[in-house]
């Protein structure tokens, strides 16, 4: 009787569990549209440039945003790994595992940029105009070299948030989008007028300067700084990092399958023309935007359930993800119902083009909706990562994103006709099938009446 007690206890919601949550969520909330802010003003400063720049930016976005989404989930591991170890109270394996995230972080951003100057021709050989390719992989060569100091702060944010300063990679991203802006207005438009590359260019200044400025914070102005310890080549064993190295290869896989097949429709839009192409922009930028939520509540969800892993306390486990699930979907559900009352509004502040209006309005009334169901899926993967969960999550978004959403945007979008709004529909789609997945694997894991260390696929 008492483990059924124990297996209820922690799948029911809890108010306190939902106020340390949110808690924590909202500057990882804040901390993450902070990051996509920067993308969102870039778009809406060269949209109001011009419609061909918009097509040329979004393009060029592509490439460099799959692979910090890449990055991103390759990181991944070092949060866990670094909340697991607050839980246990080891402040110094803490900072060991962060300065084998920035190495790791250095390493991964670098490889990225090798890849990004060969932006040009790989857009044309995916198919797209000689004239768009050529610019829009000029434009993924420069903003490419932003990609290791943006991995760099996400590694020192994760140290942050998961020991009790989330707030400092806010102030941080605050500063670092008003410097964004300035450049842009200077850049874009302003006594530079360079359009999409000014955008580009202020992109990697700002992601410079909070690179700069977080990891600063860490080294010289944390009250904890002493007891991350020395640095030691020993921080960096191989074999040190192998648990680390596991989480975030099966997450940098899974978020890469995600943005890539994103990606693919976005080589789909291109097909269709400019202004197709650029109402698939703003969309996907809205979606992008509003996805971050997810991320934030999602990684709040997974440092509790990683906390509590290391107390060995299952039942806090799942009362942990179920509280994270239902407070993220709260949060959306307003947010979608916001959008639907003002789309042209939103839409206004990516265009004056009344041709790119008629397209995007109609996508963009539903966008909150979409956020909804393709967030709920990254809310539910970050909690399985929680648990300790590795391929799960990255089968989940093979089958969904690749088997499923792929052709049902190629045959929507492109072979019925149907253009962005089919796109759109092939995501949501895709996302229903993704969070149906996950979320049995979780109600597996909070079922059990014990706490397991490991997680296997033998207990699937």
């Amino acid at each position: 009787m008492s483990g059924g007690g124990d297996r209820a206890s922690g799948r029911r919601l809890d108010g306190r569990e939902a106020g340390v949550l949110a808690r924590l969520a909202l500057p990882i909330v804040m901390a993450r549209i902070g990051l996509t802010l920067m993308l969102v003003v870039d778009n809406m400063i060269v949209g109001h440039f011009g419609t061909a720049a918009l097509a040329s930016f979004a393009l060029g976005l592509v490439l460099v945003q799959t692979m910090q989404t890449v990055g991103l989930g390759l990181l991944m591991g070092g949060m866990v790994e670094i909340s697991a170890a607050f839980g246990r109270g080891d402040m110094a394996e803490c900072g060991r595992i962060w300065r084998r995230s920035l190495l790791y972080a250095a390493v991964i951003g670098l490889a990225f940029v090798v890849v990004a100057h060969q932006a040009p021709a790989i857009f044309a050989a995916l198919g797209q105009a000689p004239e768009l390719a050529a610019s829009a992989g000029h434009i993924s060569a420069l903003i490419g070299w932003s990609l290791p100091p943006m991995l760099i702060y996400i590694a020192s944010i994760g140290l942050l948030e998961a020991t009790g300063y989330p707030y400092v990679g806010v102030v941080m991203l605050a500063l670092a989008n008003v410097l964004n802006l300035v450049l842009n207005l200077v850049l874009v438009d302003g006594a530079a007028a360079m359009g999409a590359e000014g955008a580009a260019l202020a992109t990697l200044i700002a992601r410079l300067v909070l690179a700069a400025g977080t990891v600063g914070y860490i080294v010289f102005l944390m009250r904890e700084r002493a007891s991350l310890g020395r640095p030691s080549w020993r921080d960096h064993a191989w074999s040190a990092g192998r648990h680390q190295r596991r989480i975030g290869y099966a997450e940098g896989m899974s978020m890469g399958i995600e943005s890539g097949s994103f990606s693919a429709l976005t080589l789909f839009a291109g097909q269709m023309g400019a202004v197709e192409l650029a109402a698939y922009t703003v969309a996907i930028n809205i979606n992008m935007m509003l996805f971050m939520p997810a991320v934030g509540v999602g990684g709040a969800a997974a440092v509790r359930v990683a906390q509590a892993r290391g107390r060995h306390d299952g039942p806090g486990m799942a009362r942990s993800g179920t509280t994270g699930l239902a407070v993220f979907a709260a949060l959306m559900l307003t947010v979608a119902l916001l959008f639907l009352a003002v789309p042209e509004a939103v839409t206004a502040l990516y265009t004056a083009d009344p041709a790119l209006a008629v397209v995007a309005v109609p996508i963009v009334a539903l966008i909150g909706f979409l956020a909804l169901i393709d967030g709920a899926q990254r809310v539910v993967a970050n909690i399985l990562r929680g648990y300790g969960e590795t391929w799960l999550p990255t089968t989940s978004h093979l089958f969904s994103y690749v088997a499923v959403m792929v052709p049902a945007a190629w045959m929507l979008g492109v072979h019925f006709g149907l253009g962005a709004r089919g796109l759109i529909a092939a995501i949501a789609f895709a996302s229903v099938v993704a969070t149906a997945l996950l979320l049995f694997r979780f109600r597996q894991l909070a079922a059990r009446p014990q706490f397991n260390e490991e997680v296997t696929w033998a207990s699937f």
